[in-house]
């Protein structure tokens, strides 16, 4: 099941580029994508290989909607130009890596980044167990080691999305390895920081910390460790420390919980979905439809 796609009927079919559509689930993705009225796709790569892969599945792609490409560099510059020309909506990674995708939305000739906000990715968690309700993890794909003011934005960014889904009650856990301010760890710190913080700009918000993972999302724990308040353990938000937290947290759940991972960024003038080369079309299209749910319209 596609995530939060119910939620979406109004805004689409946006327009979208698939930056570097060279290879089979990328294209796959794209179809499906199409077939089911989420997007309108700009495909960015090599035209031969795009337009062998779409024959292969039965996809009569017309030539304009194909760019061709000779490289990831030249796939990432064709897409942000089509967003910074306000031709597409939505820019979805495809077989590249994401540095270069984001290396080059960053250029300030593209105009893509907005003043007074910072980008974040956002992954929206969920499970074929249907007790157990989604998890959003952030950021665990672009803020390598966010410094406070990143954090603050990380959880700006998180809110304004979340706050799309009248059914979500956000509870939001600040992730260290401790319940305890030490000083000796800066993710403890920064979280004590950031409840302070949160109680001037989101007032009406349930945000504590610092918590670990136990007890953040087991209620067990949290009784057990007498951290008694009403995110510690019921959160379904985790703002994680640093980049390997956040994505060792997806990938565990991935691998082992065959959870499925809807990742995008935010905090630009379009969104970016950022999924892993190994994600299945599940993925792919969950990450999708969440991003095309975060554009304001």
């Amino acid at each position: 099941m596609i995530q939060n796609i119910d939620l979406i009927d109004k805004k689409v079919p946006i327009r979208a580029v698939i930056a570097s559509a060279n290879n089979q689930m990328t294209i796959d993705s794209a179809k499906q994508a199409l077939d089911k009225g989420l997007i309108v796709p700009m495909l960015v790569g090599n035209h031969d290989y795009i337009k062998n892969e779409a024959d292969r599945i039965g996809w009569q792609i017309d030539d304009e909607m194909i760019i061709d490409t000779k490289n990831e560099s030249e796939s990432a510059y064709k897409s942000c130009q089509l967003a910074q020309n306000d031709q597409v909506s939505l820019i979805v990674k495809g077989h590249m890596h994401t540095d270069v995708l984001m290396g080059e939305y960053i250029k300030s000739k593209h105009s893509l980044r907005l003043k007074g906000k910072r980008l974040s990715h956002i992954w929206f968690m969920t499970f074929n167990d249907s007790e157990r309700e989604p998890l959003v993890i952030t950021d665990g794909a672009l803020n390598i080691k966010p410094s406070l003011e990143t954090k603050k934005a990380i959880i700006g960014n998180v809110i304004n999305f979340i706050g799309k889904i009248e059914s979500f009650d956000p509870k939001i856990a600040i992730l260290s390895a401790t319940e305890e301010i030490l000083d000796q760890m800066e993710s403890s710190l920064d979280a004590g920081k950031l409840v302070e913080w949160s109680k001037d700009s989101y007032p009406n918000h349930k945000i504590f910390g610092p918590l670990a993972f136990d007890n953040a999302i087991s209620k067990e724990a949290a009784l057990i460790k007498g951290t008694n308040n009403s995110v510690a353990g019921n959160a379904n938000i985790i703002i994680v420390p640093n980049i390997e937290t956040g994505n060792s947290l997806v990938k565990i759940m991935v691998n082992f919980m065959n959870a499925t991972a809807g990742g995008f960024i935010v905090g630009g003038k379009v969104p970016v979905v950022i999924t892993s080369r190994s994600d299945n079309v599940d993925s792919r299209l969950s990450s999708i439809s969440n991003a095309i749910l975060s554009i304001d319209k």
